[in-house]
């Protein structure tokens, strides 16, 4: 279809095409499907490797086998061991004789076999079967074929192999990226695209980073064709093989993709897996490439014992050396500081989708999504609403004005705080009289940032304000009162002996009771080495006071939120004018209330007369595996937290939140649920041996169960359910694309939705699944308006914040929520990438005149558009799937307390972040914070500023 084809309208560009037969043309590949017997036997030789490792999360080391098909056959081969349909895929035919010793040498060295006394001529039975299996020769344009109203019905394989030819494809042309530029795109054997002949560097040299772009098939709901996706990010390089955990090589010969390989072994010491070395050398195959990987990573680990030694010495330790890295690019792990920032930028993405349709032409058809009609709510930090005609006088006055920066914006913002009223009404709508916020601290700085922040959220005069210990400080009359306490022995990073003594010496009344809601605002650090070392033996994290006393005062029913004291240093915090950390502590201390304002009730008003969104009830279910940590052994534990708005009974009333959790599973009101949870500990394992399914199907009921006890709390009012996508759809078959049109007869999955079982007036009206996944959702690059007159030229723009409905070819569609990140969208320093790339980048210039210095930007993160898919489910007549859509892109729009967006719906992200505060969850590093220093790598003086993750 061509943009004359279309209606008029606006619509999203994205990085996402549809996958025709056309597309990939006569693009085959090769395939062995293994039967149940051969399976059998690997299911056998993977019991063998966790036997030997004695470990039961070890797994066959099939990578051996791969990394030599890969070297061997000229690159691209994946192997997919799953039961349903094990498979062995490869871009060039695989040769029996050849696979037949390649996986004789995977079985023998994985279970301690020398490789000198390994026989080849005696294969073992897996082997045989393996190199017996008749390989096919498929075309996949003819697996790419659609069926009418049905989602699309391709192979895994296919899935798996799609992108090798077409990354071949556009690594063939040149990429320009400006009038006078192109860059040079390299295949790998992921099936994504490099530029590795056009690294990034800082200004000093020595520090690379490349572009690289990854292609991904994927299915949308009642789309026919599966949807080929496209993301580039930037992929920083580490000065030193033995920390990273990937790397990058330039195979030899001709039209070799490059390769990418895993490193084994623990950080300090990580190489190519020797296991693959030795069968390569057996083979007497080229595996030079390998060998350039296992001396660099030995040279390394040489390097390292001599820092410590110079170290242990007291002498100048000597350094990764920083030059080009040649044959091998080693992957720098993502949460470590770095010269080069993140993301390519929005440029960089929009010039992608311009290659992509140059190189395909005709057959690349884009996914369509047409922009809804819809009004997203005003928020309070919004620009003011003014018409023309004021706009005009307030222009004119300030021109008139000798100075007339002292009238301020000519469209003013409000304040994020909710109003006095507004906070005691949702008090009041929760059967309390009065909100008491206790505010505990150690350093007077913490103190008084506390008072300032009250003062101005309550617009209190701060002139002689110093309340005593104790002392009833009132914001809003009698209605919401603060308390200040100093908690120093309750609130100091240290052992957790002794708090609960030391929180009543302070007197603080911090039980709710007699028509009182209390919460406390509590200071908090992060414990330095200092601390450490004076508790000698106890790691800094159970010296961290905040899990300590989150979890005591949730045993005590009290909401918390903390503000950090000092920094990572320990040195006191020190705000800027606008003391940002403090604001949102107590916004969020609202939010651990459960305080629902009015702004909420406006974002849920009915666009239009029809299905009552303001009626119902919304629920978030947030669901999340909590892996294994060092010294578990038990199986994986699933936590489920949950939250509820309700609407109020009568019209122009309150909203109320509720919330539940499964250690504590109650709904309760949400101030109570949240401590309540806070205080249990996460689930343990119950030591029965469960299968995947079977643990899933588990965490499924214990929702089915919550419904049920919802839809009697609530008595008689209709909800509906936002899930996560990512988290939730292996518990619910009916969440899957490929289940859509399908039944509950047609799935693996004990309940096919949340609330599937429940009688009719008790199960959801509908379940709305949201997908942030920047691999799963199509990448926006820009918007195209057509004009209804025929003659008028499509009208471009670069960015889009609105609700867009994905065309369909049958069924329910799917909806995307267009985002611009804060950083890009709230002044100019943060848009870069927005006219160029990378490539261009600015460098810095010092100068003594401050309007002619400027900061180099490539340390700089460079943000692009993010996007969320919401797909409502009906699951009762009579529900507007599009008014749900409106109504989840509102409540990400308008959040709780926050002046930008959230990726969640305000009940899914109030749900997720009581798992985000919970005592046993990982601090993790506050934006502020810098990140972690690259491994063997030391900061001098001389280099950029460290780029920070987005």
């Amino acid at each position: 279809m061509t943009q004359q084809d279309r209606e008029p309208g606006k619509y999203l560009n994205t990085l996402a095409f549809r996958c025709t037969p056309e597309l990939v043309g006569d693009a085959a590949v090769h395939v062995r499907h293994f039967d149940e017997a051969t399976w059998k036997l690997w299911d056998d030789f993977d019991r063998l490797c966790k036997k030997k490792f004695r470990n039961d999360s070890a797994q066959a080391p099939y990578s051996i086998a791969t990394t030599v098909l890969n070297m061997t056959s000229g690159g691209y081969v994946y192997f997919d061991p799953d039961r349903r349909a094990p498979f062995l895929a490869s871009l060039n035919p695989l040769d029996d004789k050849q696979l037949r010793r390649v996986l004789t040498l995977t079985y023998h060295l994985a279970l301690g076999q020398d490789v000198s006394t390994i026989d080849l001529t005696a294969p073992p039975e897996l082997a045989k079967r393996f190199a017996d299996t008749p390989e096919h020769k498929y075309s996949l344009a003819a697996y790419l074929q659609t069926t009418k109203n049905a989602q699309p019905t391709a192979p895994n394989w296919l899935y798996r192999t799609v992108n090798w030819q077409l990354a071949q494809q556009l690594a063939a042309e040149p990429w320009a990226i400006s009038d006078s530029r192109t860059v040079k795109l390299r295949p790998d054997t992921t099936g994504g695209l490099v530029a590795l002949d056009d690294p990034w560097t800082n200004e000093q040299g020595g520090r690379y980073a490349l572009s690289r772009t990854a292609l991904t098939l994927k299915t949308l709901p009642n789309v026919a064709n599966p949807v080929l996706l496209l993301t580039s990010r930037v992929t920083r390089i580490s000065s030193s093989l033995v920390f990273s955990t990937t790397a990058l090589a330039e195979q030899p010969g001709e039209n070799h993709p490059l390769l990418e390989v895993a490193l084994n072994g623990r950080g300090g010491a990580r190489t190519i897996n020797r296991l693959a070395l030795q069968a390569l050398g057996r083979l007497e195959m080229d595996y030079s490439v390998l060998r350039t990987i296992d001396k660099r990573s030995q040279a390394e680990q040489k390097l390292l014992a001599e820092v410590a030694k110079a170290k242990a010495e007291g002498k100048e330790p000597p350094r990764f050396p920083r030059e080009h890295p040649g044959q091998v690019w080693p992957i720098l792990p993502k949460n470590f500081s770095f010269p080069i920032g993140t993301g390519p930028g929005m440029e960089h993405l929009r010039l992608l989708h311009q290659h992509f349709t140059k190189v395909f032409d005709a057959d690349a058809v884009p996914l369509e999504a047409r922009e809804v009609r819809m009004s997203l709510p005003h928020r309070p930090t919004d620009p003011e609403n003014i018409s023309k005609e004021e706009e005009r006088r307030r222009k004119a006055e300030r021109k008139a004005h000798p100075e007339p920066k002292t009238l301020g914006p000519i469209r003013k913002r409000g304040t994020l705080f909710p109003t006095s009223e507004s906070i005691f009404a949702s008090v009041e709508a929760a059967g309390f009289k009065k909100l008491r916020i206790l505010c505990l601290w150690y350093e007077d700085d913490a103190r008084l940032r506390m008072l300032d922040t009250f003062c101005k959220s309550f617009d209190l005069n701060p002139a002689g304000l110093n309340p005593k210990n104790g002392q009833e400080l009132q914001l809003h009359g009698d209605q919401i009162v603060a308390e200040f306490y100093e908690a120093a022995d309750f609130l100091k990073p240290g052992p957790s002996g002794g708090r609960r003594e030391a929180l009543a010496a302070t007197s603080a009344p911090v039980r709710s009771q007699d028509g009182v809601l209390v919460a406390a605002w509590c200071e908090t650090e992060i414990p330095t080495s200092a601390v450490g070392e004076e508790h000698a033996g106890i790691s800094l994290d159970d010296l961290d006071a905040k899990p300590q006393t989150r979890n005591l005062l949730g045993d005590l029913g009290v909401p918390t939120q903390y503000l950090r004291g000092k920094d990572e240093k320990g040195v006191v915090f020190k705000p800027k004018a606008k003391d940002h950390p403090a604001e949102m502590a107590l916004l969020d201390l609202y939010r651990s209330l459960g305080i629902v304002d009015d702004r909420i009730a406006d974002a849920l008003r009915p666009e239009k007369a029809g299905y009552p969104v303001d009626r119902i009830a919304h629920v978030g279910i947030h669901i999340r595996q909590q892996n294994r940590r060092k010294g578990e052994f038990s199986q994986p534990k699933v936590v489920i937290t949950a939250s509820a708005l309700v609407p109020p009974q009568a019209a122009g009333g309150t909203w109320t939140m509720l919330g539940w959790s499964s250690t504590r599973p109650e709904w309760q009101l949400y101030n109570f649920a949240q401590p309540a949870f806070h205080a249990s500990a996460y689930p343990e394992g119950t030591g029965d041996r469960k299968t995947y399914r079977q643990r899933w199907d588990d965490a499924a009921e214990t929702v089915e169960r919550a419904l049920a006890d919802l839809a009697d709390e609530l008595d008689g009012t209709p909800y509906v359910v936002t899930v996560d996508e990512q988290a939730s759809r292996r518990m619910w078959d009916g969440l899957q694309n490929m289940r859509q049109g399908g039944s509950p007869g047609d799935g693996t999955s004990r309940y096919w939705l949340p609330g599937t079982t429940l009688s009719r007036d008790e199960r959801p009206q509908a379940v709305i699944r949201i997908n942030i996944d920047g691999e799963e959702v199509p990448q926006p690059v820009s918007t195209t308006r057509l004009a209804k007159a025929k003659s008028s030229e499509p009208v471009e723009q670069d960015t889009a914040t609105t609700l867009y409905q994905v065309t369909t070819d049958f069924g329910t569609p799917a909806w995307i929520l267009c985002n611009v990140p804060r950083a890009f969208d709230g002044n100019g320093v943060g848009r870069l990438g927005s006219k160029y790339t990378r490539w261009d980048a600015q460098v810095s210039v010092m100068s003594d005149k401050k309007e002619d210095r400027r900061k180099g930007e490539m340390p700089q993160n460079w943000y692009s558009m993010t996007a969320s898919e919401i797909y409502p489910l009906a699951c009762a007549a009579g529900v507007s799937e599009e008014a749900l859509a409106i109504t989840t892109a509102k409540l990400c729009h308008q959040t709780q307390f926050w002046d930008g967006r959230s990726r969640f719906p305000l009940p899914l992200h109030a749900a997720k972040q009581m798992d985000l505060d919970h005592p046993q969850y990982r601090r993790t590093a506050a934006p502020e914070e810098a990140l972690n220093a690259e491994p063997g790598v030391e900061e001098t003086a001389g280099d950029e500023p460290i780029g920070e993750e987005p």
